[in-house]
Parts: C-alpha cells; structure tokens; sequence
C-alpha cells in the first residue's frame, strides 16, 4: 500500500463534486477509509455493495476526479473486497490493476496488470485480491461513441456492450498506468491552474479515454461469456437464498437442491466468482451483514445479540471470535464506536 499507514476520514475540504462542475482542482477528492462500508460511501457517484473477503482490519484509500461526464477513480484496499453494483447505466468503463503482480476477477474473468477491463457499467461484480491498487474510468457512452467517430472514424466496437478482460501489451499497459497516476498528480498539483479550466477537465478525459481506446482491439472473443453468466447467476442464487433466510442459513445441500447444482460444480462456481469456497463466502456474507448491522447502531440495532441471531450465529462466543478474526475487532467494539459517533453527532 502506498504513502504508509491510512488515517480514516483525510479529505480535501470541498468534498466531492458532480462530473462536470468546474473548481477543487480538476473536482478531485480524497478519502481515508477504515471501513468497507465507509469506502463504498466515499463513491457517492457509483452505486456499489461491498463486502470484505478476507481477514484482517480494513484500510482503504479512495481518489477520484470528476470530469465533465466522466469520473477516474484510484482506490487502494488492503483485504481483498467484493463489489456489486454498477457504475452507471450510460456508462463505458475502463479499469485495470495498477501493480504490477495484482490480480482481480470481475464478473468471472480473472486479470492481472497486464489486461485492460472494458464494458458497459450497468451490472459490476469485482473481486480484488489481497492489498492492491485498481484505477478506473467511467466515461459517459455519447462521450464515448462521439471520440471514437471523431478520431478513429468508427463506431465503438459492438463487444463493448459486453463486459470484458482483454489483454494487452505489457508498454501499453504501463503506459495507461503511467497516465491514470499522472492524472492524479497533476489533480493535486497546486501548479497546474490551466488544469482545472473546463477546456482544461475536458482535455484530460479524452487525452485518458483516447489512450484507452487505442489499446483495444477491434475484435474480441466473447464465446466464453454465456458459460460465466450460468456461474454468476448459481452464485447469485446462492446469495438471494441466505438473505431471504438470515436467520436460518440453509446447508449447502438445501443450496444445491435450490440452485440446481451439484456440490462440486456449486464449488467451481463460487471459485471462479469470488474466488474462495461456497462455505467460506456464505459465511463472511453472513459476517459482513451483521457487522452493517452492527454499523447502523441504535437506529436499528438492539445490541450484539440481536445482531448475531438475525444473521444466524446462535453461540455467541463463537460469533465474537468469528467476527474478530474477519474484522480485526470485538462485535462489542464496533457497535460502542457506531453508539459513541452518533452521540457525538447528535
């Protein structure tokens, strides 16, 4: 993780602006998070779900600048995260690991620093691995379709309706890399007053959208895709039938029964969406559920016990110790700085 330790709640001043709105140098914003909750927030343009993976306390760090149409966002996390949702549904997105060892798998296909991720943002499911570091770019599909006419005198190829990996020349790849972190400097560079003009946010989201496009091909194979979605929508399945039911998990056979697969295929499906096990995912589910529950404090949480059997854990102490490890800390504790901010608040 880079700049060291992550302080929760660091922020430039002006907050977040809409795409578009001029003034913050270049609209960007800057958030600390220590939470993955907290971190989903600080993406108030994007309407995404986060669960934390794997064990450990979260830090995370999310950067983005608004452009006219257009968002770039950099977000560090050091646990390995799922997020769902969609990040606009007239919205071409670009996005790609920014280390150069990282790996993630989104909506199935696994990549690495060395492919790009393209397609329409209206249906997003991203798993990154362990700490890392993804940049993304989310431009509006008019925004899109005209630079594409404009420059390359074509439309947009038809493949990127779909959502897909494809892999590119590693120079091309560090190069694009190169670009999205050179962004992010020249955002908070005190000295680039041109840089935050209109003429200024609206040469930056096509100088960036350009280099993106350049490193597509204009074919793509897309055969392998109709097999990922049957895999996503067992797993998606699986996951509606423990939050219909939190507080009688089904076993994994009565999952089987449900989704119409067998134990084994149930396995290769969660592995190759989320990239752990069907037991160990539906439990962290569970966990990441009743940690929200927990967060919401006493609007809608009657204490750790409520919390636990609502989602299942019926032995309490099995449940702290759980909930520690995955989290880092005490039920109790989370639910006690959730009651202590809202007195604060008031």
């Amino acid at each position: 993780m880079q700049g060291g330790s992550l302080v929760r709640n660091t922020q430039d001043e002006s907050g977040p602006v809409p795409p578009g709105e001029a003034g913050m140098r270049l609209g960007q914003h800057r958030a600390d998070t220590a939470d993955v909750q907290e971190h989903a927030s600080s993406l108030p343009q994007w309407a995404l779900q986060y669960e934390q993976l794997s064990q450990g306390v979260f830090q995370g760090r999310v950067e983005h600048i608004a452009l006219p149409g257009a968002y770039m966002v950099r977000e560090t996390m050091n646990r390995s995260v799922r997020q769902r949702g969609e990040i606009g549904r007239h919205m071409y997105g670009f996005a790609m690991v920014l280390e150069p060892d990282g790996q993630a798998i989104c909506n199935g296909q696994r990549f690495g620093a060395g492919a790009l991720l393209v397609g329409r943002g209206d249906d997003l499911d991203l798993c990154n691995s362990g700490a890392s570091q993804i940049g993304a770019f989310s431009v509006d599909c008019d925004v899109v379709e005209e630079l594409s006419q404009r420059i390359f005198d074509r439309p947009v190829a038809p493949w990127l309706d779909q959502q897909l990996a494809v892999a590119v020349d590693p120079a091309v790849a560090q190069a694009l890399r190169a670009q999205l972190h050179q962004a992010f400097a020249v955002a908070r560079a005190e000295d680039q007053p041109a840089a935050g003009t209109p003429q200024g946010m609206a040469r930056m989201r096509d100088e960036t959208l350009l280099a993106f496009l350049d490193s597509l091909p204009l074919r793509a194979d897309t055969s392998h895709l109709k097999s990922i979605a049957l895999r996503r929508r067992i797993v998606h399945r699986a996951r509606e039938m423990i939050m219909q039911r939190p507080d009688d998990p089904p076993s994994l056979p009565d999952i089987c029964r449900h989704v119409g697969a067998s134990l084994r295929k149930l396995n290769y499906c969660f592995q190759d969406i989320v990239g752990m096990s069907p037991a160990r995912y539906l439990r962290v589910l569970r966990l990441n559920a009743a940690r929200s529950q927990l967060r919401a404090g006493h609007r809608q949480c009657g204490g750790v016990h409520d919390a636990a059997a609502r989602w299942g854990f019926w032995h309490l102490g099995l449940f702290a110790a759980d909930y520690r490890r995955q989290f880092g800390e005490l039920p109790s504790r989370t639910l006690a700085l959730r009651q202590a901010a809202g007195t604060a608040g008031g």
